[in-house]
């Protein structure tokens, strides 16, 4: 037989997948006696190559032939010429023959020109199953179990131990390949702490194998070879390039096309290039997944966030493609965050597109557009409770953009504003008073006492003095506030409403009546205007419960307090510290009343408030006592 065509050379190291080799593969070609290829299909590094290569050893004995061709190093426009060499090779032979095409990049270049002799095909392709299923019976190659990966790093590094296997594998992806590929450092000396460093530091050498002869057939190699395929091809190939690069700086998770709006990709008109319609944008993921390079789900896009990480690398090596991808990236993030942070029912939403808002780094945001997308994330995270990350992230933000706060006030107010709701909500009360109290003094400035901003300020001002214990002066300047909004809005008005609540909230303390009945006025309003589930409203009922305590009306506040908490859960995210206080409320009372209580749920309200807080919290003390910390 032409050695051109022999049969790869077994692996020692093969391990696991035993049902797809033993049964499935050879199920699937006693069937193929109709001349229908099998196609092994998967993406980059899954293990596709090697699978087959085991499966045509141990089906050895049943064919009086078998022959390889390596698809991917016949070069482009040679798959024919290839084909046809075979053909002419075992012209005259007799028996069954089984034919191996290991890297078909698609259908086209190869059905029309398979033999047609009751030879079985064996096809492995990254291309998306849905091109093949029209000509091929298609056989998806799952990912490697994550025991079966440990067992193949411990089996491949002598001496590692199962611990160190564990982190390793799934640092990997539980890939086979990027498994091989790191392997080889491994064997070379290098510890596991080191190589799990390298990968976040430069995973695509990591990934080529610590030899220069190992990158062609690395997880580097093969993602180098399809991404330089694209940048050296047609135009629309190039484009396609871009968006593979903006979707992993929005990585790695998945990346929700569903949220996307057709009708806001203008970020700049500086470069037509980078204008999308949807028709472009699907038609050029749909081209992506048929190489392999990303697996499209209902709504939403995913890489293997080892493979994302290669071709980040191999990106920064390429400063020519950078700018656009960046600009595309922020075209998509743009186009996929929803209208307003806090709109009612609209949590969904932010928290399938709020993980890829943030894993871009802002420092790349140039239009307002999509600088107010960053805001905006923001203001989500701060609605739904999520105040470290808001702080760690607005920190990094202010540094970023240091350049741009300077030149724009407008928007280095609203950042400080978010800020310090962030820092009162974790109870730095110092904090938030220091950055309220700057943007207060600086809208006063700008925008004269009464604009509605500054009034807002001096609201959030009350409130750190409320914090403070200072009740009578929090409670003066939260009630000037509340007439001139009064006065500009009417008292009817969301702003006006949510203000006179805050202003109850801040009387309590030195006159629970009063309170009461301010509190009561403003609830019946927000009911008709805002409605029963509405955070405004719950925020109110809340209070108002904390205020017939006060007043020792355990009777009213106690059901209060358990509805306020059943249209919590209904209406925020899991976990939001609203819903935690409460509950942390409603446990409280229930207990003091003789009322049983959920050890589970208490012991739950107790360590969301701990994780709030940096300091014990007297709330937390008392909720220790119950369950007995």
């Amino acid at each position: 037989m032409n050695e051109s065509f022999a049969l790869p050379h077994r692996d020692p190291s093969f391990l696991g997948r035993a049902e797809l080799v033993d049964d499935v593969l050879p199920g699937y070609l006693d069937r193929s006696d109709d001349g229908v290829p099998i196609v092994v299909n998967g993406g980059v590094g899954i293990g596709k190559t090697t699978v087959i290569r085991e499966a045509a050893h141990r089906l050895r004995s049943r064919y009086a032939d078998m022959s390889w061709i390596d698809m991917t190093s016949a070069g482009s426009g040679q798959p024919a010429e290839r084909l046809a060499a075979y053909l002419a090779a075992i012209g005259g032979r007799n028996g069954p023959h089984l034919l191996v095409l290991d890297g078909v990049s698609e259908p086209d270049d190869v059905v029309r020109y398979l033999p047609r002799d009751g030879t079985r095909v064996l096809i492995t392709s990254r291309a998306d199953a849905g091109v093949w299923h029209r000509v091929a019976r298609v056989i998806q190659v799952p990912a490697l179990p994550p025991a079966e990966s440990v067992f193949l790093l411990r089996t491949l590094v002598h001496g590692l131990t199962e611990a160190d296997a564990v982190r390793l594998a799934s640092a990997l992806d539980y890939l086979p390949l990027a498994m091989e590929n790191a392997a080889s450092w491994l064997t070379s000396g290098m510890t596991p702490g080191q190589l799990l460093e390298q990968l976040d530091s430069c995973a695509s050498k990591i990934l080529s194998g610590y030899r220069s002869s190992d990158f062609p057939r690395s997880l580097t190699g093969r993602l180098s070879k399809a991404t330089s395929a694209l940048a050296a091809g047609t135009e629309e190939d190039r484009r396609m390039l871009h968006l593979l690069h903006a979707l992993i700086i929005l990585g790695p998770h998945p990346f929700p096309t569903r949220a996307l709006r057709g009708d806001r990709w203008e970020v700049s008109d500086s470069d037509e290039r980078y204008l999308l319609t949807m028709y472009d944008l699907h038609r050029r993921l749909g081209g992506l997944r048929d190489r392999g390079l990303m697996t499209l789900q209902t709504g939403a896009v995913k890489l293997d966030e080892i493979s994302g990480t290669v071709i980040r690398d191999l990106l920064a090596d390429r400063p020519e493609d950078e700018a656009g991808a960046f600009e595309m990236a922020e075209q998509l993030l743009v186009a996929a965050v929803p209208e307003r942070a806090a709109t009612e029912g609209a949590w969904g939403d932010w928290a399938l597109v709020t993980p890829s808002v943030l894993a871009f780094d802002p420092a790349h945001i140039r239009t307002g557009p999509g600088r107010k997308a960053i805001f905006d994330t923001y203001s989500y995270l701060m609605d739904s409770g999520r105040y470290k990350e808001v702080i760690d992230g607005l920190g990094h933000l202010r540094t970023a953009w240091a350049e741009h706060f300077a030149q724009c006030r407008v928007d280095e107010m609203v950042m400080m504003s978010v800020l310090a709701r962030a820092h009162f909500g974790r109870g730095h009360y110092e904090d938030a008073e220091r950055l309220n109290l700057q943007v207060y003094l600086e809208r006063d400035r700008s925008l004269g006492p009464s604009d509605p901003m500054t009034l807002v300020a001096s609201v959030y001002c009350a409130l750190d003095l409320g914090a403070k214990g200072h009740h009578s002066d929090a409670c003066e300047v939260a009630g000037v506030s509340w007439k001139e909004q009064c006065k500009i809005f009417g008292e009817e008005s969301r702003t006006a409403m949510r203000t006179a609540s805050y202003l109850a909230r801040l009387q309590t303390p030195e006159n629970p009546s009063g309170a009461y009945q301010q509190g009561m006025k403003i609830y019946r309003l927000q009911v008709d205007h805002l409605g029963v589930r509405h955070q405004h409203t719950l925020d109110t009922a809340h209070d108002l419960a904390l205020c017939l305590i006060a007043l020792n009306d355990f009777r009213k506040a106690l059901p209060l307090l358990e509805d306020t908490l059943k249209y919590r859960k209904e209406t925020l995210p899991p976990g939001h510290p609203d819903i935690i206080w409460t509950a942390a409320h409603f446990y409280l009372l229930s207990a003091d009343l003789g009322r049983p209580v959920p050890q589970s749920g208490v012991r739950w309200a107790c360590d969301g408030l701990r994780r709030t807080f940096d300091r014990d919290h007297h709330v937390v003390r008392r909720l220790m006592a119950i369950v007995k910390y």
